[in-house]
């Protein structure tokens, strides 16, 4: 079993994140502590973009039965070399005397509070309290590779966060993934990093450009490019992951024209689809007149006239 802390700022994407990649319908969400067993060993450290960090999971009890339980549960089992003990939700006082506690228990134990071998995490939530083993921390370098850090900007790119949590919507772990709106390249740039196969369309040719530039300087090597109206595909791909145009710089006068084509034209491309709307447009309606359901719908707040909603079809 293991626990997901997850990121506040989206739990409902968070944890369908985590379900996808897992292939784990069986869960149980604490606030914001996602516990599952996952149906398969996924690199959860290197692909996540809504969760903070992975736990192994011990277990969970009552405050009143919890001295009772460290008594009983066997530490060492999970000890290594040295360790630390964190209580999120608790005081400083409880603290200590949970690790006490531990240290007695164990066989020449030694206390390292920083960098330690085996961190032990008791999370206090209301009357109930979790004891997890730290696997480790979710990467998250994809900060530096926000729009502004880019060598090549285009400003309505979205963040590299959301761009792996939608590649992770796709509960695929590799194979051949396909933007059709690339734009600057953001959504291939993550794909690529986790290790896609990837290929970019745009009618645009200069956004084409700036997206092997940005390719480039990631030493990305495996992607394709090229213009190519995204109405008119005609290859397969293992998924399509992609954000729509809409802003004003957009080619095409009629986006909801564009969006239905697409969408249309897309049926017999790829099985897993993840598609952005803006949220000013009735995505709804658009989706009703194709073949394709919603099996999962996000939204995710950008500023006060925008959102984008995040869309998994089938």
């Amino acid at each position: 079993m293991k626990l997901f802390l997850l990121s506040k700022q989206n739990i409902p994407l968070a944890i369908q994140e985590v379900l996808s990649l897992s292939q784990s319908k069986d869960f149980e969400l604490i606030d914001n502590l996602l516990i599952l067993k996952p149906k398969i060993e996924v690199d959860f450290q290197n692909r996540l973009g809504f969760t903070h960090s992975i736990f192994e999971f011990l277990f969970k009890c009552k405050n009143d039965d919890l001295e009772n339980l460290i008594d009983s549960f066997n530490f060492q089992k999970y000890y290594q070399e040295n360790f630390c003990v964190r209580v999120k939700g608790g005081s400083d006082a409880i603290e200590k005397e949970i690790a006490s506690k531990i240290f007695s228990k164990l066989q020449n134990p030694k206390v390292k509070l920083r960098n330690s071998k085996t961190e032990f995490h008791f999370f206090v939530k209301g009357n109930l309290v979790i004891c997890v083993k730290k696997l480790f921390d979710v990467d998250k370098s994809y900060i530096n590779r926000k729009a502004h850090l880019r060598p090549s900007l285009h400003p309505t790119s979205m963040h590299p966060r959301l761009a792996r949590a939608c590649i992770n919507l796709t509960g695929l772990t590799n194979g051949l993934l396909l933007d059709p709106f690339c734009g600057s390249g953001g959504t291939l740039i993550e794909a690529g990093l986790m290790r896609f196969k990837i290929i970019g369309h745009d009618i645009d040719s200069n956004q084409i450009n700036r997206a092997k530039k940005n390719l480039e300087h990631y030493s990305i090597k495996n992607f394709k490019l090229s213009v190519n109206d995204a109405t008119k595909i005609n290859m397969k791909v293992n998924a399509i992951v992609t954000d729509f145009p809409y802003g004003r710089g957009s080619k095409g006068d009629n986006l909801e024209e564009l969006y239905l084509k697409f969408l249309v034209n897309v049926k017999n491309v790829a099985s897993k689809v993840v598609v952005v709307f803006p949220n000013f447009i009735d995505h709804k309606k658009i989706i009703s007149k194709t073949k394709w359901t919603i099996e999962h719908e996000f939204r995710d707040y950008v500023h006060k006239s925008l959102s984008r909603i995040i869309t998994v079809l089938a």
